[in-house]
């Protein structure tokens, strides 16, 4: 089965196309605006090209799904929606992650925190991922979010998976 990567991933920064050599499908859409790292940093001029399903949606909806897809490409897992499946929804309740990994041992929950969530917030996602998932997977944009999400979710992999 071949699949489109951007089908997969929704959305890449202009810097993934560059860093990870990544070809940006013809119905891909452009979407252009300011945009910080983090929830907390400088906003900054950026650049997506997404997927037409989620080209509307809020920049910093396309930055959390350029961090999934930063994870994606990280952890060296197909485009495959088979093996790798992201929700485009903005926000998720607490026990539902941004992704699944179907992984050959069981699903592996992913989140993508790109430094809004509280420690209380984070914890209830780590112990719900814990009851219903064989692992989990977070990424951050910058080392001290990953810091931070390591102190707070113990035997979860985190990783610096900067977007931009």
């Amino acid at each position: 089965m071949s699949v489109n990567p951007l089908a997969v991933d929704l959305t890449w920064s202009e810097g993934q196309v560059r860093r990870w050599g990544l070809v940006p499908p013809e119905e891909a859409v452009r979407v252009e605006g300011y945009l910080g790292l983090t929830y907390y940093r400088k906003e900054e001029p950026v650049a997506f090209w997404a997927h037409p399903s989620v080209a509307r949606y809020p920049l910093t909806a396309l930055r959390h799904l350029a961090g999934l897809a930063e994870m994606r490409l990280l952890l060296e897992a197909p485009p495959d929606p088979r093996v790798w499946r992201v929700s485009p929804r903005p926000r998720h309740p607490v026990e539902e992650p941004d992704g699944v990994w179907l992984t050959s041992e069981g699903p592996v929950a992913l989140e993508y925190d790109a430094g809004a969530y509280a420690r209380a917030r984070v914890r209830a996602k780590g112990e719900a991922f814990a009851l219903r998932f064989v692992g989990q997977v977070w990424g951050a944009p910058v080392p001290e979010r990953v810091a931070y999400l390591r102190r707070f979710l113990p035997g979860a992999r985190v990783l610096l998976a900067p977007w931009a």
